[in-house]
């Protein structure tokens, strides 16, 4: 139902958006592509994979919790900001009459249950089975000879194990990012699946994954806030290859998700 309600264009104003248009898991979770800008803050969307993982939802965390934000975002300018409008909308519909019944145990839509049933679906979008979790799991052929010197400089030379880290590559804490002219501080973006990305950091300031790998190599921009944290590393050229070979590894199974059929009234 959650799946239903996150590609329904009755939720937006004019009934021809939906969460899709920004955030099109059915992409993002099968191939390289790049993000739409977000239209409320002009940013790169948020890439959804892992996002149940999180302490916090943003990389600029603006919500306490997944539930949070998919009710601050129906409320924005592109989405329905009406409550009632949208409750009526779906009331309408037999078919979302009976599936939030059979979900919630009783009769009823509400804005409660919307958002419960869409942050539902976004948790089950999940990066899993790379190349690094078979080596994890005792596949030792999973990772190339590259990658496994890649993972080396990853957790020692580099230092990137510092704030990527756990299952998710991420301590979801917030940090220096080094970029020139940003004074605050950003959550940890987990690293699944970064291979796909088209764009990097949390203000789409890098298109292509070495250009961040040298960023970080270099402790970022010379006029960016200190870190104890980002600090200049030597590392060389075939260490570098190979760091951004083991980042290739983390790349999860492709699972695209079929556009489903949305409810008629």
């Amino acid at each position: 139902m959650g799946k239903l309600l996150y590609f329904d264009k009755r939720l937006s104003f004019n009934g021809n958006t939906n969460c899709a248009i920004c955030h099109s898991v059915e992409i993002q979770s099968s191939e390289k592509n790049s993000l739409p800008r977000n239209k409320i803050h002009n940013s790169p969307a948020s890439f959804l994979t892992n996002v149940g993982l999180y302490k916090d939802v943003f990389i600029d965390p603006q919500a306490k919790d997944l539930e949070e934000i998919v009710r601050e975002r129906i409320y924005t300018a592109v989405m329905l900001k009406d409550e009632k409008t949208i409750v009526a909308r779906l009331s309408r519909v037999a078919e979302y009459r009976e599936l939030f019944e059979k979900a919630f145990g009783s009769p009823g839509i509400t804005m409660d249950r919307i958002v419960k049933a869409i942050s539902a679906f976004e948790r089950t979008i999940i990066s899993k089975n790379s190349r690094f979790d078979r080596y994890v799991m005792g596949e030792e052929s999973a990772l190339s000879p590259a990658q496994k010197r890649g993972l080396d400089v990853f957790m020692n030379k580099a230092k990137c194990s510092q704030c990527h880290k756990g299952p998710n590559f991420s301590d979801s804490e917030k940090h220096t990012t080094g970029l020139s002219g940003i004074t605050q501080r950003v959550r940890t973006p987990s690293l699944r699946d970064v291979s796909r990305k088209s764009e990097f950091m949390h203000n789409g300031g890098f298109t292509k994954l070495e250009d961040v790998v040298d960023h970080f190599v270099n402790g970022g921009a010379k006029d960016s806030i200190e870190d104890p944290l980002l600090r200049p590393m030597t590392i060389t050229e075939e260490e570098r290859t190979d760091l951004i070979e083991f980042l290739k590894s983390l790349e999860g199974e492709s699972h695209p998700l079929e556009i489903p059929k949305i409810p008629r009234a």
